[in-house]
């Protein structure tokens, strides 16, 4: 007798897996190495006030330079490639500068090979941020965090410098190395009216007159937090600190710090126009200007007459003839003399940080760069020049792209003012080489964490637009 055939036992579906938990796009992930990046750049400065530390000097200023490509290496071990992450356009710029500077190490007019590595090296980790902070961007909203801690350790800086004018025996680094130079730093500092010499505040640097940075920074983002809708607490801190941050360049005799401060200001004003924040544009006109004339009358009645005689020749002098005396003949010698005569570089290592460290010293140069134009054509020639300054064009667009058209209003309004910071930056390559010092990491890694950022909210934008169309077709 045959017997039905069974069927099998139902088999039970397996439970799904959970998904990942998605990350909340309004809290603020944990801090990362963006952060941390903006960070070490005043914190392996500050080391420098450590009594007893200035043996080691080199490793610390070297050690600077080397957190952003750390950083480049483990996000890269990560191997996430969040949206935006490759799709910042001076990339490719950039690419092919990192590449050239590589081949330019073997040029046969180098300093050393060990000195045209370290000079390549150092161009390759300040631009690196452009190739790793869009994959390090964890939420948009870490571009208001960064600037927030951009501007603190810029006002700490700033605050320093104002002690080291009237106390300058507590505020002072230990050791300053630009005091040995042949004027025995006598250049470097001013009198007072009641007879006081006063060193260039240098802030958290041990460098005279570098405080005038920190100052164009704190008073640009604090003029900008203050525009924000925070307490009003916060709001005076950063007003004072803004003011604070103008007295400082006051107090430095750094006159293209105050031009450029004052050149940004009045771009950002343009852009928070052309965004049609009519208050913003004017709060921030009436805000500059208080704390410009506010700031100079107190450094006037601090120094007495040295803080008008240096900046009173900004108005009194023509501009064009005030430049020639003091910057254009380094601008006329790198394309009147050194494009044509090295239209392929003159050859790496002959000067700055770079020989300092790792030159040859019984080998003499006489190289000597003031402007960043200059510093282009000796290390890259012509394609470094073309290459790098695309680049930044190239940043410089697709930041006031976005402060313009961004679907995220705080993402446009923070890229107004990354636009003007760095802005400033692109000024200063006219009297000095930022592209080769922390400024030029800033200007980097907040261009690409912005670009990286409006990447993802005008995804949002346009996932949501094409949700709200599907819920109407449905009937």
């Amino acid at each position: 007798m045959a017997f039905p055939h069974t069927p099998p036992p139902l088999q039970q579906p397996r439970p799904a897996r959970p998904r990942p938990a998605q990350a909340d796009p309004s809290r603020m992930p944990p801090w990362g190495w963006l952060e941390l990046v903006v960070l070490s750049q005043t914190l392996f400065s500050a080391l420098l006030f450590v009594p007893g530390i200035s043996k080691a000097r080199t490793a610390i200023r070297v050690a600077a330079y080397l957190v952003a490509p750390l950083a480049w290496f483990y996000v890269a071990r990560r191997n996430r490639t969040p949206a935006g992450s490759d799709s910042f356009p001076a990339r490719p710029w950039l690419i092919f500068s990192a590449v050239w500077l590589m081949l330019e190490v073997m040029h046969p007019n180098s300093h050393t090979l060990k000195s045209a590595a370290a000079q390549a090296a150092l161009y390759i980790a300040i631009l690196s941020p452009a190739l790793w902070a869009p994959a390090a961007l964890a939420s948009r909203k870490q571009v208001g965090r960064l600037l927030a801690i951009l501007f603190v350790c810029n006002a700490l800086s700033t605050v320093v410098g104002i002690g080291q004018v009237f106390r300058p025996a507590t505020f002072n680094p230990p050791d300053m190395p630009a005091l040995k130079n042949i004027y025995g730093g006598k250049n470097l500092m001013y009198e007072t009216d009641d007879g006081r010499v006063i060193m260039r505040p240098s802030g958290l640097t041990d460098t005279p007159g570098s405080a005038s940075l920190a100052g164009v920074t704190a008073a640009l983002v604090g003029l900008c937090w203050a525009l924000r809708p925070i307490g009003f607490v916060k709001r005076m801190l950063c007003l004072g600190a803004a003011f604070l941050g103008i007295a400082v360049i006051y107090f430095t005799h750094v006159r293209m710090a105050l031009v450029m401060l004052a050149f940004c200001l009045v771009a950002l004003i343009g852009l928070f126009i052309l965004q049609r924040n009519w208050r913003q544009a004017a709060l921030l006109t009436t805000g500059g200007v208080l704390a410009f004339v506010g700031a100079f009358l107190w450094a006037l009645r601090s120094v007495g007459s040295s803080v008008a005689e240096r900046f009173g020749t900004l108005v009194t002098s023509d501009p064009g003839t005030l430049y020639r005396t003091n910057r254009l003949s380094f601008l006329q010698h790198a394309f009147n003399t050194l494009a044509w005569d090295s239209p392929l570089g003159a050859g790496m290592g002959w000067w700055g940080m770079t020989h300092a460290y790792f030159g040859n010293s019984s080998i003499h140069t006489d190289v000597w760069v003031e402007v960043m134009w200059q510093a282009w054509i000796q290390d890259g020639g012509i394609p470094l020049l073309i290459g790098y300054v695309g680049a930044v064009a190239i940043a410089l667009y697709d930041s006031t792209r976005i402060a313009l058209t961004s679907p995220d209003r705080e993402i446009a309004y923070w890229g107004a003012v990354i636009v003007a910071l760095n802005l400033s930056v692109l000024v200063s390559c006219f009297s000095s080489v930022l592209f080769l010092s922390p400024s030029g990491v800033q200007f980097w890694l907040l261009a690409a964490v912005l670009h990286a950022a409006d990447y993802r909210a005008r995804q949002s934008a346009r996932a949501a637009m094409m949700a709200a169309r599907a819920s109407v077709a449905v009937p």
